[in-house]
């Protein structure tokens, strides 16, 4: 069956999301994308694809197919670039990331990563949700937290921590806890759980219960509230470090309600060679882990 050209055309349909982001991408007409997958299905006795409202949508058959070929394909092209004479990683390399650390850590670093490597281009996904790196094309995830998918590789980049902070206006107004009894007379910040606010549970075991008029279902309403000298914030130490160096927000008992931590790890599909624009990515942002993520002991 020769093929070569109507599997990159469906590989390259399927991560563009529809046959006209593929044409756009490769200078050409949507109808040659699709007339290449047309055929493809004809010579393959079976219907991978079907278009839907918001572009591409993948028969079982056509998940099943892309996940197989998509990663021959790859392989195919790594081998190319390593084989010629520029070694620069390129190509498309789709991130997902946890919410909070995807946003105060990872966002803001993606213009270094560009200056280094200016023909690697990236779609970067934000959300709580566990994606399944496979079905969902990713190339590589930003997790908090311990990995059970035997089907990726993990490499661990740091921890995960919070601190207790509290804007300069407030402790003034309220005076500076020196112990973590005297967080009782001071307002704290909650975390909204559904419709709960949720205690703090502090390393030594203690239950802070939430106390409070203040409460935010996300850490950066939180640190908003907190900047506002409305209380103290029990927050990500990714989230206000740069609040911490600027001075607007000042830790508290960093000794007493110090955290072990949750691993933080770049997850990726095990069993084969990382491309090399995937490699890249995880080679530069385990380098920036290191200066500007909590480490093991």
């Amino acid at each position: 069956m020769d093929s070569w050209s109507d599997l990159q055309a469906f590989v390259h349909s399927v991560r563009a999301g529809s046959f006209s982001a593929a044409a756009r991408e490769a200078g050409t007409t949507p109808s040659a994308f699709s007339k290449r997958v047309a055929k493809l299905e004809e010579q393959l006795n079976t219907r991978l694809a079907v278009r839907g409202a918001r572009g591409l949508v993948l028969t079982p058959e056509g998940q099943e197919f892309y996940q197989r070929i998509q990663r021959a394909l790859d392989d195919v092209e790594e081998a190319c670039v390593q084989a010629s004479r520029s070694h620069e990683p390129r190509g498309l390399v789709r991130v997902s990331a946890q919410l909070d650390l995807g946003r105060d850590w990872l966002l803001p670093r993606i213009s270094s990563f560009a200056r280094v490597h200016p023909q690697v281009h990236l779609e970067v996904s934000l959300s709580d949700k566990m994606v399944d790196l496979m079905s969902e094309r990713f190339d590589v995830a930003l997790r908090v937290g311990v990995s059970e998918d035997k089907r990726l590789t993990r490499r661990n980049i740091g921890r995960f921590r919070h601190i207790l902070c509290a804007s300069p206006a407030y402790l003034r107004e309220r005076g500076t806890p020196r112990s973590v009894e005297e967080l009782a007379g001071h307002v704290r910040l909650c975390y909204l759980r559904g419709n709960l606010h949720e205690d703090w549970v502090l390393p030594s075991g203690k239950r802070l219960v939430a106390r409070g008029p203040y409460a935010a279902d996300g850490n950066e309403a939180l640190r908003q509230l907190a900047l506002q000298g409305l209380g103290v914030a029990r927050l990500p130490e990714f989230t206000v470090d740069g609040d911490v160096r600027r001075g607007t927000l000042t830790p508290l008992l960093r000794e007493e309600t110090r955290e072990e931590g949750l691993p933080i790890g770049l997850v990726f599909p095990q069993g084969r060679q990382l491309a090399s624009r995937v490699r890249a990515f995880v080679d530069f942002f385990a380098h920036e882990a290191r200066r500007s993520l909590p480490q093991p002991a």
